[in-house]
C-alpha cells in the first residue's frame, strides 16, 4: 500500500487550496493577529441566533395569538352593536307612538395596529331588508263603530324584517343581529339563538309591528338612517271573536323552540303552530276564545322618508241619529283610518245631499263645500243644516265617503236625521252655532256675532305654555279656524261673554281649565271641553249659559263646576267627572237648569240646583263611588223626572218648591235613602220605580200620585202627603 507524504508529488486537494493553507502557515509563523477573529465569529453567530429566535417568536404569535387577540375585538364589537341594536329597538318603539328618531349601527369592526404583527383591514357588516311576508288576522270582530271593518274577516298586511350581519373573520359562529316587529334577537349560524323577546302577545293586548324598508348595503363604517313612523299604532281597538277564535300569523326566522319559550307563560294563547318555508316560516297564535283584546297594529319605515297610509275605512265619530228641529244646524264629524286603524291625515272626504225632498244643506265646516280632507287626527267636521220649514216628522239621511288617490270611493258612514216640525224635545250632541269667522280669536265689541266695525284681534298671552285668550270687558270668540285647544298647562277663556267655537282638551296634571264670561253669557255649543289628569274645570257666567249638545269631562281627581247666575242649557250634554271623591256642580243661582237627554255623571257629590226649576226629562244621572250624594234641588221652583234614570251608592235627594214629576223615573239607591220633596206641590207620575237599600221617603204639601208605580226599601217606604194614590 502506498502512503502520500508531504513530500510526495501526489496531492489529494486542489491547488487553490494548497496556496490557501500555504498563506495561512506562514501567516501563523509570523504570528499574525487574525486569530482574535475567531471570538468575532462566535459574537456574529450569536446575533443571528438571536435574531432568529425573535423571528420565530413573533411567526409564533402571529399565528397564535394575534388571531385570539382578534377574536377578543370582534366580540367586544358584537357586544357594542347589540347595544346599537337594543338602541335601534328603542327607535322602533317611538315610531310607534308617533316619533321619528334615528338610529345608528357601527357597522364593521376596526382592529388595533399592533407592532411587529400583521392585523387585518377594518372588517365590514351588511344591513338589509327581507323581501316583504304577509302577517294576517283572522276571527276579530271589533266593539264600536270600527266592527264595520274588523268583522271576523281576515286582514292581511305586508312586513319586512331588519337584519344586521357582522363579516368577522375569526369568530367562528357567524352571529346575525335581526328585528321582526314583534320579535328580536341573536341567531348564530349554527342554529342557536340568544337575547330573544318578543311583543305580540301580553296578556290580553296584542301588538303588531310591520316594518317596512328597501337597505341592502354592506359597509365598515357607522351607519345612520332613520327611523319614521308610518302608521302610528297611538290608540288600541277592543276585538273579541265571533264563535271561531282569533287567529295571528307573522312571518319569522325565529325558531319553533324559542317561540313557544317565549309564549310559554302567556295564559291567553291557546295553541302554536309553525310552518317552516323557503325563505321565511310563519308563527301562527291562536288566542283563547270568549275574551275581549286590545289590539294595536303600526306601521315603521327604516331608512325610508315614508309616505302617508291609504285610507282603508270611515267612521263617524259623533252626530249620528240626530233630532232637529226646522232651520237648526248640527255637527257631524268623521274619522278616517288606514288598514292598521290608525287616523289618516289630509284624506279627502266628500259628503253627499240628503235622499228626500226635504233634506238639509251638508257642508263641510272649514271650506262650505261639499268635499274637505281630514285634519292631522285624520278627522273632519260637517254642518248639517235643516231645512226652514218641515212637514210633519221627516227622516232624512247623508253620507260621508273617503275617496283615494285616484279619487275612487274607498268606504262611506251614514249618518240618520230627523226632522220634527214645531221644535224637539230631544235635541242630539253636535249642534253648532253659526258665528263669523275672520280666522283668528276676537272681541266681539257690539255683540252681533260678527267681525265689524270696532271688534279687534285678541291674541294668546299666556306665558311658559299657558293658553289665556282674554277680552276683557268685550265678548270673546274663540271660532273655528282656531282648532282645537290642546296644552299641558292652564287654559283660560275670559271676556264679558264667551262664544266657544272649538274643542279644549288640557292634557297636563296640574293643568286647569277656566271658561269665565264675567257678567256676560256663554255659548259653548256642540264643543268638548275635556282634562284628561289636571286641575278643576270651572265654567262661569253672570248671565246664561249654553251647552247644548257639548260634553264636559273632568279625567282626573279634581272637580268640574258650572256656574251661572242666568239659564244653565245643557240638553243632550255630557257632563262627567271620572276620578273618584270629586264633587260636580251644576248651579243656576237665579235661573233655571235644562239637561233634557243629558248624560250626567260623577264619582263624589253630584248637585244639580236650579233656583227657578231642573228639567231633566230622560236624562241619565249616576253618583256610584264612596257614597256620594245626587242631589236635585230648586228653591223656587219644580223638578222634571219624567224619563230619567238616577243611580247612585249614597244619598239621592230630589228637593223643589214646585212639583216634581216623574213619569216614567227609574230612581235607585244602592247602599242608602231617597229622598223626594215638593215643599208646596205634588210629587207626580204613572210607572216609576223608586228604590233604595235603606229608606224611601216622598212627602209633598199637596198630593202624591204615582198610580202603577214601583216603590222599595228595606221595611215600608214612607209617603207624607194630604193626599196619596200609589
Amino acid at each position: 500500500m502506498t502512503h502520500n507524504t508531504p513530500n510526495n508529488t501526489q496531492y489529494t486537494h486542489s491547488p487553490l487550496r494548497h496556496v490557501l493553507r500555504g498563506l495561512v502557515a506562514g501567516a501563523a509563523r509570523r504570528g499574525s493577529h487574525l486569530r482574535g477573529d475567531r471570538r468575532g465569529a462566535s459574537a456574529i453567530l450569536g446575533t443571528m441566533l438571536a435574531f432568529a429566535l425573535v423571528v420565530s417568536l413573533v411567526a409564533m404569535v402571529q399565528v397564535s395569538a394575534v388571531p385570539a387577540w382578534n377574536q377578543q375585538t370582534e366580540f367586544e364589537h358584537l357586544t357594542a352593536v347589540e347595544t346599537d341594536f337594543a338602541a335601534f329597538d328603542e327607535s322602533v318603539a317611538k315610531a310607534v307612538d308617533g316619533r321619528q328618531t334615528r338610529a345608528t349601527l357601527d357597522a364593521g369592526v376596526d382592529y388595533p395596529t399592533r407592532a411587529l404583527f400583521v392585523s387585518p383591514a377594518a372588517g365590514s357588516g351588511s344591513l338589509r331588508t327581507t323581501d316583504p311576508a304577509t302577517a294576517r288576522i283572522s276571527g276579530a270582530v271589533a266593539t264600536g263603530k270600527t266592527g264595520t271593518y274588523w268583522d271576523g274577516s281576515e286582514h292581511a298586511f305586508d312586513t319586512q324584517q331588519f337584519v344586521y350581519r357582522p363579516d368577522y373573520r375569526y369568530l367562528q359562529s357567524e352571529p346575525s343581529l335581526v328585528h321582526e316587529g314583534t320579535a328580536q334577537y341573536t341567531a348564530y349560524g349554527g342554529g342557536g339563538e340568544v337575547g330573544a323577546t318578543q311583543s305580540l302577545v301580553d296578556g290580553t293586548k296584542i301588538s303588531l309591528v310591520f316594518l317596512e324598508g328597501d337597505i341592502d348595503t354592506a359597509t365598515s363604517e357607522a351607519t345612520t338612517f332613520g327611523v319614521v313612523p308610518l302608521s302610528a299604532g297611538t290608540d288600541y281597538i277592543t276585538v273579541t271573536d265571533s264563535g271561531t277564535p282569533i287567529t295571528i300569523s307573522v312571518p319569522t326566522r325565529l325558531s319553533e323552540d324559542t317561540w313557544r319559550d317565549l309564549l310559554a307563560d302567556e295564559p291567553n294563547v291557546r295553541s302554536i303552530d309553525y310552518t317552516t318555508g323557503a325563505d321565511s316560516n310563519t308563527l301562527t297564535v291562536e288566542l283563547a276564545p270568549g275574551k275581549t283584546y286590545d289590539l294595536r297594529l303600526s306601521r315603521v319605515g327604516i331608512d325610508t322618508p315614508g309616505a302617508l297610509q291609504p285610507p282603508a275605512y270611515i267612521v263617524d265619530v259623533e252626530g249620528d241619529n240626530a233630532v232637529l228641529p226646522p232651520g237648526a244646524t248640527h255637527r257631524a264629524v268623521v274619522e278616517v283610518r288606514d288598514a292598521q286603524n290608525n287616523p289618516v291625515p289630509n284624506a279627502v272626504v266628500k259628503a253627499s245631499p240628503g235622499l228626500t225632498a226635504e233634506s238639509g244643506r251638508i257642508v263641510a265646516r272649514d271650506t262650505g263645500t261639499v268635499s274637505t280632507v281630514t285634519d292631522s287626527d285624520g278627522r273632519a267636521t260637517f254642518v248639517y243644516t235643516a231645512p226652514g220649514s218641515i212637514d210633519g216628522v221627516v227622516n232624512d239621511e247623508f253620507d260621508v265617503v273617503v275617496k283615494d288617490d285616484g279619487g275612487a270611493t274607498v268606504d262611506r258612514v251614514t249618518f240618520d236625521v230627523q226632522l220634527r216640525e214645531g221644535g224637539v224635545t230631544d235635541p242630539l250632541r253636535g249642534l253648532v252655532a253659526a258665528i263669523d269667522d275672520p280666522g283668528f280669536v276676537y272681541a266681539d265689541v257690539d255683540g252681533n256675532g260678527e267681525f265689524d266695525g270696532a271688534d279687534y284681534r285678541v291674541n294668546n298671552t299666556g306665558t311658559r305654555g299657558d293658553v289665556k285668550y282674554d277680552a276683557g270687558t268685550d265678548r270673546l270668540v274663540v271660532p273655528p279656524s282656531t282648532g282645537t285647544i290642546v296644552s299641558d298647562r292652564d287654559v283660560t277663556l275670559a271676556g264679558d261673554g264667551v262664544s266657544l267655537h272649538v274643542d279644549v282638551v288640557a292634557t297636563g296634571s296640574n293643568s286647569r281649565v277656566d271658561v269665565d264670561a264675567g257678567s256676560g253669557s256663554l255659548a259653548a255649543v256642540g264643543v268638548s271641553v275635556t282634562s284628561v289628569s289636571g286641575k278643576d274645570i270651572t265654567v262661569t257666567a253672570g248671565d246664561e249659559i249654553d251647552l247644548s249638545g257639548a260634553s264636559i269631562t273632568q279625567g282626573s281627581k279634581d272637580s268640574l263646576s258650572i256656574e251661572a247666575g242666568g239659564d244653565i242649557t245643557l240638553d243632550n250634554a255630557g257632563v262627567t267627572v271620572a276620578q273618584d271623591s270629586n264633587s260636580l256642580r251644576i248651579v243656576s243661582t237665579n235661573g233655571f237648569v235644562s239637561a233634557r237627554s243629558a248624560d250626567i255623571s260623577g264619582k263624589g257629590d253630584v248637585r244639580i240646583d236650579g233656583a227657578d226649576g231642573v228639567d231633566l226629562a230622560g236624562a241619565g244621572l249616576s253618583g256610584v263611588k264612596d257614597n256620594g250624594a245626587l242631589d236635585v234641588v230648586s228653591a223656587r221652583g219644580g223638578v222634571n223626572l219624567n224619563g230619567v234614570v238616577m243611580l247612585g251608592d249614597g244619598d239621592i235627594v230630589v228637593d223643589a218648591e214646585g212639583n216634581v214629576f216623574v213619569v216614567g223615573a227609574n230612581i235607585a239607591s244602592t247602599k242608602t235613602d231617597v229622598v223626594i220633596t215638593s215643599d208646596s206641590g205634588m210629587v207626580s207620575g204613572r210607572e216609576a220605580a223608586i228604590s233604595a237599600e235603606d229608606d224611601v221617603t216622598i212627602t209633598a204639601a199637596v198630593r202624591i200620585y204615582l198610580p202603577d208605580s214601583s216603590i222599595e226599601d228595606e221595611d215600608t217606604p214612607e209617603l207624607n202627603a194630604p193626599e196619596k194614590e200609589v
